[in-house]
């Protein structure tokens, strides 16, 4: 736990307001046997989210037979979790054993855009894949005539459009600020309310950038995923007795997973979002380690619901390891 007098002496430190260096607070700063401790299981972490989703992204790139629309939707899934991860987790092991955990302005900005810009690409992916399956439930008949890899790929392109470029004014507005505070901060990663709030400019139009990129990249795909898994729990309940049941099962079970994932995604979302604006008062020593377990849980759990539990993507990875045995 960080003491108010070790803070404020950190402040000291970096409380020049033309100082190019930003220092990130850790917990744990006077317990260097517990720091390691975290350092290394955040390591085995990172290790094992980077060689699942690495390992499932390239099983499906791989496997002729998976390169449909729901699984290439999930390779690009966790291509997207293995930048995110990588932009975040390394420079907060870091800071965890590092004496000098200082990072620069414009490395702040720079981890800044790939955070909100992967978060956003994050939930247009997995709105993407809500709607294919409620294609696939739905409208199962029309599925290969309204669902193909190309408009998989045109839906990618225009993610990413739609996920970058906005951010492209968050990087304006905080290039902008005149740094006028103590350039400390006790968060795990950087973000514009973190930058806005070592500033003393005009912070309206990052206000603006905020909320609007909220509505268009969090609110409005989470509403479309509610609304598209409505209706395929409704389709599901009307057509539950039958002959088909068994593949109705399945179904409900398959989309039971996603949705798991989705609120898992969407709540840690929801914290970051409550956070920032200082909704209420979350004790630091509660808040750090929530924030960093939004770039570790969703991250770790989209190879194991996608990837374990698809029967189809298991078989791929045998037939792959055993073709590459057979080889060697």
């Amino acid at each position: 736990m960080v003491s108010n007098s070790s803070l404020n002496a950190s402040s000291a430190v970096t409380a020049d307001a033309s100082s190019d260096l930003i220092l990130m607070v850790t917990l744990f700063q006077g317990l260097p046997g517990v720091r390691y401790a975290c350092f290394a299981a955040l390591l085995l972490i990172y290790s094992a989210t980077m060689l699942a989703n690495l390992t499932l992204a390239l099983v499906i790139c791989l496997e002729s037979s998976l390169r449909r629309p729901m699984f290439l939707l999930m390779a690009l899934l966790s291509a997207t979790d293995a930048v995110e991860t990588t932009n975040l987790l390394p420079r907060i092991m870091a800071n965890l054993v590092s004496r000098d955990s200082h990072v620069t302005v414009p490395e702040c900005i720079a981890q800044m855009f790939f955070v909100h810009t992967g978060i956003r690409l994050q939930s247009f992916i997995l709105t993407a894949m809500s709607v294919d399956r409620y294609v696939a439930v739905v409208h199962p008949l029309r599925y290969a005539a309204l669902v193909s890899n190309v408009r998989v790929l045109r839906a990618l392109l225009a993610s990413v459009a739609l996920a970058t470029l906005p951010i492209f004014g968050y990087v304006a507005v905080a290039s902008g600020l005149r740094y006028c505070r103590p350039m400390v901060t006790s968060s795990p990663n950087c973000d514009i309310t973190i930058i806005g709030s070592l500033s003393c400019g005009d912070l309206y139009p990052s206000v603006i950038f905020t909320y609007v990129n909220i509505v268009t990249g969090i609110a409005l795909p989470l509403l479309l995923v509610v609304a598209m898994y409505g209706l395929v729990f409704a389709d599901l309940r009307r057509r539950r007795a039958g002959p088909s049941e068994r593949s109705h099962r399945k179904a409900v079970h398959t989309c039971l997973s996603h949705l798991f994932v989705v609120a898992v995604f969407f709540a840690f979302i929801a914290f970051t979002f409550i956070n920032g604006l200082n909704l209420y008062t979350i004790p630091r020593d509660v808040r750090f380690p929530l924030q960093i377990l939004q770039y570790v849980v969703p991250p770790a759990l989209n190879p194991v619901v996608y990837g374990l539990r698809t029967a189809e993507i298991r078989r791929a990875f045998v037939r792959l390891v055993t073709r590459r045995v057979a080889v060697a």
